[in-house]
């Protein structure tokens, strides 16, 4: 699902680099060789590179060693690598709030490629990354990758893919293609899956104002279940405070607000019947993540922010993607863009994807398909962007606060370089509260043992580094290691390791 890179976006970043540094994160740390953190290639660095705001991806592509969720500081240095906390396929990876506390949520299951869709469950860690909750669609289906929209902690939308035969000879079918991919969401209670609400795209929508008509792709034959015609791909559901929901469908080209009592459509923006005129004539297609924001509406008015992909590789609207915040008026029946963030190098991702608008007017935006993502400041300049290498992308990605106290023990390796010479590698995956490592010694002498502070070394990245020349031999020497956090507290402590010759 990676977009080919094309000469003149490389040399759009090249010129770039030639003006800010090119910054990467470590692929590999002496004290977690298991560890294989896909790099990030940042061609605008943060002008806050160490604050306590981090960068959430999922990555995947064929040549990541190990996909999954991972959390980053803005320097492109390792926070935590999530590699066996979530199984399979991940996607949707970020911060959320549920029954009033910050959590890690994300997808994780298998991934049917050919129509972008998947078939899962969603799964909740606390601050320490132990389980919490996994939350899966009711009524007998599967949740699919796209939706896990918590709301006020207690409830979450999700979208369900859901193949189901069907007669297709109106939309151009014959007696073989019998096999329709459905779209439907739900609204489900996290903690007892109680279904709340669900809505069934058939009994609202006509398959035949779809923008992929039935065959155009020969996974879109209809002719067995795994080639379903996917005529809508709901790709996000939001809730306002009224109740109602805002639906994105990507093959309609579409976002519709849909009556939260009984289903019905009130208002679609986008597609072949719209209902607002949109000033200026502007155009979007195949777009992803709608939010309310109604901190933005007037009277009159109702605003939402999405990702307008633009294009599928297929059909083109604009030939770059963007973050567009509209307003429509009901007054008027008209729509217009509040605000436009527009990708630079003139990426266009042509699948995936999101917007996030943060509370003080910055949107940060991940270019899904074309790898690579962006924060703007409340102008809609580019104060941060980073390509993700090894041809990889992610579904969608956030940046957050996040505070991380994993319930793992840290890591500590200790290896000889000579006879008195030792170097002692430590790390924490996930801990973002410590500010410095305290190393100690520990020899037994004469049947007792004796332990000693050797050194402390500021934390500034995920593995920190100390060197020590003993003034005597190591033998029968342990070493372990101390997490300091703030005020010179305690946070844990390594088990004692031996030393050993290393290359």
């Amino acid at each position: 699902m990676r977009i080919p890179s094309k000469p003149e976006l490389l040399l759009g970043a090249l010129l770039l680099v030639a003006t800010f540094p090119c910054v990467t994160a470590d692929g590999q740390y002496r004290s977690r060789p298991d560890l294989a953190p896909p790099r990030l290639n940042i061609t605008v660095p943060s002008i806050e590179p160490n604050s306590n705001e981090y960068v959430f991806i999922a990555p995947y592509s064929g040549d990541i060693e190990r996909p999954g969720p991972y959390i980053y500081r803005k320097d492109g240095d390792l926070v935590w690598a999530g590699t066996g906390y979530y199984a399979g396929f991940v996607a949707n990876f970020h911060v959320t709030k549920y029954q009033g506390k910050d959590v890690l949520q994300a997808f994780q299951g298998t991934i049917d490629s050919s129509h972008g869709e998947g078939f899962g469950q969603h799964v909740i860690l606390d601050q320490t990354y132990k389980h919490v909750v996994t939350s899966t669609a009711g009524n007998h289906r599967i949740s699919s990758i796209h939706e896990f929209n918590v709301l006020d902690g207690k409830t979450a939308l999700v979208e369900v893919f859901d193949t189901i035969p069907a007669n297709l000879t109106a939309f151009g079918g014959n007696s073989s293609q019998i096999w329709l991919g459905n779209g439907i969401f739900q609204e489900i209670d996290i903690s007892t899956g109680k279904l709340v609400f669900e809505w069934n795209a058939l009994n609202h929508l006509d398959p035949e104002d779809t923008l992929v008509p039935l065959g155009s792709k020969e996974s879109n034959s209809g002719l067995t279940s795994a080639q379903a015609w996917d005529y809508l791909h709901i790709n996000s559901v939001d809730k306002d405070e009224h109740g109602d929901y805002l639906l994105s469908a990507r093959h309609f080209s579409t976002i519709f607000k849909i009556n939260g009592t009984d289903g019905s459509i009130i208002w679609r923006l986008g597609g072949k019947h719209p209902d607002f005129k949109q000033i200026d004539d502007w155009t979007f297609g195949f777009q992803h993540h709608a939010r309310w924001h109604p901190q933005l509406s007037k009277p009159g008015t109702e605003v939402f922010s999405f990702f307008d992909n633009s294009g599928d590789g297929t059909i083109t609207f604009n030939n770059v993607s963007r973050a567009l915040i509209v307003e429509v008026n009901h007054r008027n029946q008209t729509a217009r863009i509040l605000r436009k963030a527009t990708a630079p190098y003139e990426l266009q991702a042509q699948s995936q994807g999101n917007a996030q608008l943060l509370s003080d007017g910055r949107i940060f935006v991940n270019w899904g398909s074309a790898g690579a993502f962006t924060e703007f400041n409340s102008n809609n300049e580019v104060i941060y962007h980073a390509f993700i290498e090894q041809d990889a992308v992610s579904y969608r990605g956030f940046i957050s606060n996040w505070t991380g106290t994993p319930v793992e023990e840290p890591a500590l390796v200790a290896v000889q370089s000579s006879s008195s010479q030792v170097k002692l590698h430590v790390s924490w995956n996930g801990d973002t509260e410590t500010v410095a490592w305290k190393f100690f010694y520990a020899k037994t002498d004469n049947g007792s043992q004796k332990r000693s502070l050797i050194g402390q070394v500021q934390r500034k990245s995920f593995e920190t580094v100390f060197t020590w020349d003993s003034p005597h031999a190591l033998t029968s020497t342990k070493f372990y290691a101390q997490a300091v956090g703030k005020d010179d507290a305690l946070l844990t402590q390594t088990i004692a390791v031996k030393a050993y010759s290393g290359i």
